[in-house]
């Protein structure tokens, strides 16, 4: 769940889209109000996850699964990006940013381009 004050990580967005992707046709199907209740969370809740504004704790997640059958499934942060509106280079410069930790970042190569441009080559290992 979203602490007040503190950004989503890349993951945590793509899960919270895959989250309001099912329960949206949850709500569609049961109604909100029964479908809150019945993964015991408040309708104000509820409609948090389906607006992807706020992430569902795990025991939500896990009666998800165990009561309508969803298969949560790890998303490749292409597939997010693929199927969300990009809107700027920025927006998805910094996602990636926060989608990669530090300890998987290698300074390979640092070379001057012009007068005022450093090139600065980097390594990632992105985790499988």
């Amino acid at each position: 769940m979203k602490k007040r004050g503190r950004k989503h990580s890349f993951a945590e967005k793509c899960r919270m889209a895959q989250v309001a992707d099912e329960f949206k046709k949850k709500k569609n199907e049961l109604g909100a109000k029964k479908a809150a209740r019945q993964l015991n969370v408040s309708l104000a809740s509820f409609y948090n996850y389906v607006a992807g504004t706020d992430l569902p704790r795990m025991e939500v997640l896990r009666d998800a699964e165990e009561k309508w059958g969803i298969k949560w499934k790890l998303i490749d942060p292409s597939e997010f990006l693929q199927t969300r509106k990009v809107r700027s280079i920025e927006q998805l410069a910094f996602s990636f940013i926060e989608a990669v930790r530090e300890e998987d970042v290698e300074v390979a190569e640092v070379g001057p381009e012009g007068k005022s441009v450093l090139q600065v080559t980097l390594k990632i290992r992105f985790q499988t």
